[in-house]
């Protein structure tokens, strides 16, 4: 296999105990870099399994929620209660290099399969631990034992209060930012105890908190708060202006105006250089705080009369960041999101095939991404046990207990 083929993660085994979106979307990203990622499920399955819509066949079944996640994985299943289907996990994780998992805090150590007991096996084991608040057993807070889904992360790091308009009720953004970001923020924990094991020879537990990676997120308000002791407007930045969404004669463009170069040469295209001089547009500051009473209905009588379209040529033509606000249907026929592959066909054995987001990563040397299926519910048991440990269950008895 050349180098210019070969997946940056083949040959790392990663086995991923997980559920809903933030720890699939972690091990989704490290099998599209080539780690053979093992999903260890109950008999049930993970949650998202049984979320519509739903396609069935007399042998199989499938979930578009669970399959936008999981597209390159293998199933096993194994029942960790008992005590056949935990030492057979500990087994796997004897020859693992990761352990991924979103379960709530303390669930590990009820079942004994704590840090401690998967280290005492595996000292190379690397388990990257995703929770709403925490791990006990690596930094605590009076928070760890809350439980949380991706609403509870923004309301607590200030997202729902710093999104939205000014005056409003607090407003979440629409789509599971934090439980994504999440994942995200454990792909990069996982290369660094990954790079770090190269130098030491052991793993570690390492732990990413979705409270934690949503004031991160919120990091713009929370250094204007640091600074000034008082929180920026909602849904707008207030150092740069005019940075907003304008409603054209048709539809609404994005103008991101941020410094005084650009904000005279945007003066200038909408035909009012002498805001380029104004002493009460100086600065981005005094711009954001003069948007709603003079600059932007100005500004929006210019753009009302024009469309989109020639806005964005108009301002682009001069170096003003713009663009069309985009809808989610517009991106399956836009020819720049195609040529990047951020939308592609996953193959599926029930559905066909779902059409979902690609990888951001692209490299080099890093080969194009080439989607492969989801598991269906424990479809690699005997695959797995035979590849990683030299086993198989043929014993029906063996089957039924783990």
């Amino acid at each position: 296999m050349s180098e210019t083929t070969m997946r940056p993660l083949a040959g790392v085994r990663v086995l991923a105990l997980e559920n809903f979106v933030a720890g699939p979307t972690a091990t989704m990203f490290l099998a599209d870099w080539g780690a053979d990622v093992v999903k260890i499920e109950p008999p049930t399955g993970d949650t998202y399994r049984s979320f519509p819509p739903i396609k069935s066949t007399e042998s199989a079944v499938s979930s578009v929620w669970f399959s936008r996640l999981n597209r390159g994985k293998r199933s096993v299943v194994l029942e960790l209660a008992t005590g056949a289907g935990r030492e057979r996990f500990l087994e796997l994780a004897s020859v693992a290099d990761v352990l991924v998992q979103n379960l709530r805090p303390g669930t590990l150590a009820k079942l004994g399969l704590d840090y401690e007991t998967l280290s005492a096996v595996n000292p190379r084991l690397i388990l990257v631990s995703i929770s709403g608040f925490g791990q006990p057993d690596v930094q605590a807070g009076p928070y760890t034992k809350m439980p949380a889904f991706d609403l509870i992360g923004q309301a607590m790091s200030g997202i729902a209060y710093t999104s939205g308009r000014e005056g409003d009720p607090p407003s979440p953004v629409g789509f599971p930012l934090i439980d994504t970001s999440v994942g995200d923020w454990a792909v990069t924990a996982t290369l660094l105890a990954l790079y770090q094991r190269e130098r030491t020879g052991l793993g570690q537990h390492l732990d990413v908190a979705m409270f934690d990676v949503g004031i991160h997120l919120n990091e713009y308000a929370v250094g204007a708060y640091g600074w000034h002791g008082v929180a920026p407007l909602r849904g707008r930045l207030p150092s740069s202006a005019p940075f907003e969404l304008v409603r054209a004669s048709e539809g609404y463009v994005a103008i991101a105006v941020s410094g005084e170069a650009i904000f005279a040469r945007f003066a200038e295209v909408i035909g009012h250089p002498e805001l380029a001089t104004d002493p009460r547009y100086a600065n981005g500051t005094l711009r954001a705080s003069a948007m709603d009473d003079h600059l932007l209905p100005l500004i929006e009588r210019w753009t009302g009369e024009r469309s989109v379209s020639e806005i964005v040529a108009a301002l682009g033509a001069a170096g003003v960041p713009a663009s069309p606000v985009q809808g989610v249907a517009d991106l399956f026929e836009d020819e720049h999101v195609a040529a990047r592959d951020m939308i592609v066909r996953v193959p599926d054995e029930v559905l066909g095939e779902v059409r979902v987001a690609g990888n951001p990563v692209k490299g080099t040397r890093l080969p194009p991404l080439e989607p492969r299926s989801s598991p269906q519910l424990g479809a690699d048991t005997d695959d797995v046990l035979a590849e990683w440990l030299g086993s198989t269950r043929n014993d029906p008895d063996e089957r039924e207990t783990t």
